[in-house]
């Protein structure tokens, strides 16, 4: 495989090239800054390329010599605010750069381009569980900027005569990722986080050597061209339980008492009052809220079907490597109260 990646020094990114390069696969990257892409990887085996999807002038020959292109990248900005500017800024990164992008890829001949999406074009279904056949009701900026790259991905594929796809991800856990879980559980493992409500919401995730897996799964199957694709670990989670697996897997006592969802739906709004007043955003507010205890369950049983897809992960097992990435079971602090757990754990016996 020819590949180009763009997004490579993101966390999706770094693993899929750390599969493909030990396959002796000739890949290239797509990088804003080349001084960070060195740092990652001191090594001539990979073409580092200089560029901005958001300036299509930056991104030349890109594609020559390529029959690949994962493509990653994906603005860093806010999902949504009410000023219409991060309307603006995702629709130029994910919708016109992709275009461009998906332009340089037919005139350089091509095969085959796989885009990463997020399930947040489809929008989050509440109690029930979406999938590729679920009306399209994103909710963010964010989001309609995801559907509407889909869909000019899609009718490239058609116009261009190339293999495409497109891969709607959940939220990626894995080790070395920085994102919500990783702030959980340092937030838990500082006595921050306060206990979880028991609502038995669903919220569907995927670990990223997944990902991975589902990534070249597409680009090696003729039958995944011109498909849209869910995929996650196969797993439902509620708040509550991974709230429980993260404090056992910290080694701490699961509190008896819990914040009633009440209470914290008039915390929400509470805190989208003070933010009309102040004009600036507050810890509390109904997004955040809806992210502790809302559902957003989705299915991947199509990939499954289609193309022999099988993950080989879930969040219970993930989480030693995740909490050993953030030096949470490793610190001396860890290793003390360990040892008095298991201490009490014997006299109690």
């Amino acid at each position: 495989m020819k590949a180009l990646i763009t997004g490579a020094t993101g966390f999706i990114g770094q693993h899929l090239v750390a599969t493909l390069l030990p396959r002796g696969n000739s890949i290239r990257v797509l990088v804003r800054n080349v001084e960070k892409a060195k740092a990652i990887w001191p090594t001539s085996s990979l073409g580092v390329f200089q560029g901005d999807l958001a300036e299509s002038l930056t991104l030349g020959n890109l594609c020559e010599g390529v029959d690949t292109v994962f493509h990653l990248a994906s603005g860093s900005f806010v999902e949504d605010d009410d000023s219409g500017e991060a309307e603006r800024l995702h629709r130029k990164v994910s919708v016109e750069g992709t275009g461009e992008l998906l332009k340089l890829a037919a005139q350089a001949g091509v095969k085959r381009f796989i885009f990463i999406s997020s399930v947040k074009a489809m929008g989050e279904g509440g109690r029930e569980c979406l999938d590729e056949a679920s009306p399209a009701a994103p909710q963010t900026a964010y989001g309609r900027a995801k559907l509407a790259a889909e869909r000019v991905v899609l009718e490239a594929g058609r116009t261009y005569g190339m293999q495409v796809c497109n891969l709607r991800l959940p939220m990626v856990y894995g080790g070395g990722h920085k994102g919500n879980l990783p702030r959980m559980a340092m937030a838990i493992d500082r006595g921050w986080f306060p206990p979880l409500p028991k609502v038995e919401n669903r919220r569907s995730m995927v670990h990223v050597d997944d990902v991975v897996q589902a990534m070249l799964l597409v680009a090696e199957n003729p039958q995944a061209s011109h498909q849209t694709y869910i995929v996650t670990d196969g797993y439902t989670y509620s708040s509550r339980q991974i709230y429980i697996l993260l404090c056992q897997a910290l080694g701490r006592h699961v509190p008896w008492w819990y914040f009633p969802a009440g209470l914290l739906r008039v915390g929400a709004k509470a805190g989208d009052l003070a933010e009309r007043v102040l004009h600036r955003s507050v810890p509390l507010n109904s997004q955040v809220v809806y992210k502790l205890i809302g559902s957003a369950w989705y299915s991947c049983a199509k990939i499954r079907r289609e193309l022999g897809y099988r993950p080989r992960h879930s969040l219970e097992t993930a989480l030693p490597e995740i909490l050993a990435n953030l030096d949470l079971l490793h610190s001396p602090r860890r290793s003390l109260e360990l040892s008095q757990n298991s201490t009490e754990k014997r006299e109690q016996g």
